[in-house]
């Protein structure tokens, strides 16, 4: 009974686990921030925090009196070789098209699953271009819209924004200067993660058995 006991405390504490948010906290202002917070846990990308040395330990003097038995080499396995070109003849041209097919739908599906389940509870982001003069500041003004609000466009599609505040603007000061500030944060359930992970897995899985190569089994008899 205690170690059903355990296991369903386990489990009880994994579900739980689940429950949790993946918070992304992204911030730029000169310099790029990047952490993931679990819970109470957050580790910082970028920059990455220095590592600690370790002290090296002294090396202890080898005692040369005792000689160690060698071992016996194994003999390393023949493994059968991959050869693309059999591949190919057997799936075909077509077999090998349809196969990049699916994989790239299996991909472009698995994350559009899961960006959709991603909410941005923060969107800010500050852009000040210069350029040489007025006139090479208003056109690269025109060139950043051009490219910024159409993507931005396709994340709103993509994901669930729930507060955004984009400022982009010329600048026509005498010493013109390109600043450029900006903030992202960023949750996603962990049992979300895991229902994308297996419903795509066994996709994935299924097509990994379906363009397995079918070796020839049958021997030749020897009259």
């Amino acid at each position: 009974m205690i170690a059903l006991y355990i296991i369903l405390g386990i489990l009880l504490l994994l579900f739980l686990l689940t429950l949790f948010n993946v918070w992304v906290l992204a911030n730029y202002d000169n310099e790029l921030r990047l952490s993931v917070r679990i819970a109470f846990v957050k580790l910082q990308l970028v920059p990455p925090k220095p590592k600690k040395k370790k002290p090296k330990k002294k090396k202890k003097p080898k005692d040369t009196t005792k000689k160690k038995k060698k071992k016996p080499k194994e003999k390393p396995k023949k493994e059968k070789s991959f050869n693309i070109m059999d591949y190919v003849k057997e799936k075909g041209v077509s077999g090998i098209v349809n196969i990049v097919k699916r994989v790239s739908k299996l991909a472009a599906g698995a994350l559009k699953d899961l960006f959709s389940k991603i909410t941005v509870k923060k969107l800010s982001l500050f852009i000040r271009i210069a350029g040489e003069d007025a006139a090479d500041s208003a056109v690269k003004y025109g060139q950043l819209c051009s490219v910024l609000y159409p993507s931005l466009k396709v994340i709103a599609e993509v994901v669930t924004v729930e507060d955004y505040d984009i400022d982009v603007e010329p600048d026509f000061s005498d010493e013109p200067k390109t600043v450029a500030k900006g903030e992202v944060v960023a949750r996603i359930r962990i049992i979300s993660i895991l229902i994308v992970v297996l419903k795509r897995g066994f996709e994935a899985l299924r097509l990994i058995l379906k363009a397995k190569p079918k070796h020839n089994k049958n021997k030749s008899i020897k009259k």
